[in-house]
């Protein structure tokens, strides 16, 4: 694999178009966009670049008939989000081309499973006679005030709170496992650190002790199946 990358960064530095050198080495775009980022090829490339001081002349005429056609969509292409999208989104959106698709993938997982873990905290249930009071609705009228409240109690919340957990953990279930798929279609083309990531989380998530959802205890486990991982 380092030899494929070696010669995709020459064929890049020696000016071969992005699109030609992932048709020739059989990688995707994004992956070579991954690598020049990574890796800094875009700085060697200018570093190697010669620097021309001279600009043209005030009248050269070189440039005449060698624009853009009159129907080039260029502007249309990269001024869309720029027309309707806050700057924000469109900062997001360039960030978003430089990730590859196990990166892309990884930071759907992370958020997930940071959400699992944060409802716990919030979910929890101290004892079966715990009871919420909420404040539900509230007028103020001529003939006084009208308040109405919400109870939530102890068996209500935990029951709640396990069917979104189960859930959410399914969520979770399904997208490590398809992680695990896509690292090993595509194991050449992978970091070591995004092979290694899964097999940690695997046990992270297997390890939810009783002590962090309560009195009940959550058995999780992933099930990738039978996978022939020649």
């Amino acid at each position: 694999m380092q030899d494929v990358k070696e010669k995709v960064k020459q064929d890049y530095l020696k000016g071969m178009k992005q699109k030609e050198i992932a048709s020739k080495y059989d990688i995707s775009l994004n992956t070579l966009k991954s690598w020049i980022k990574r890796y800094n090829w875009s700085k060697e490339k200018k570093k190697g670049a010669p620097i021309n001081k001279r600009g043209a002349p005030f009248s050269n005429k070189n440039s005449v008939g060698h624009g853009a056609p009159k129907e080039n969509k260029n502007a249309e292409k990269f001024g869309f989000f720029s027309k309707y999208l806050p700057e924000e989104t469109q900062d997001l959106i360039n960030e978003i081309k430089n990730k590859d698709k196990f990166d892309i993938l990884w930071e759907q997982i992370t958020i997930q499973y940071a959400a699992i873990i944060r409802a716990q905290k919030i979910m929890y249930v101290k004892g079966k006679e715990e009871m919420v009071k909420e404040l539900k609705k509230y007028e103020s009228t001529e003939n006084g005030e009208k308040i109405e409240y919400e109870f939530q109690f102890a068996w209500d919340r935990q029951a709640s709170f396990l069917n979104a957990q189960s859930r959410a953990m399914s969520e979770l279930r399904s997208l490590i496992k398809q992680y695990d798929e896509m690292i090993h279609k595509d194991w050449n083309l992978a970091t070591e650190e995004q092979k290694n990531r899964v097999e940690k989380l695997k046990c992270e998530v297997n390890n939810l002790s009783k002590d962090d959802i309560g009195d009940d205890e959550l058995k999780i486990s992933v099930d990738y199946g039978d996978r022939n991982d020649s």
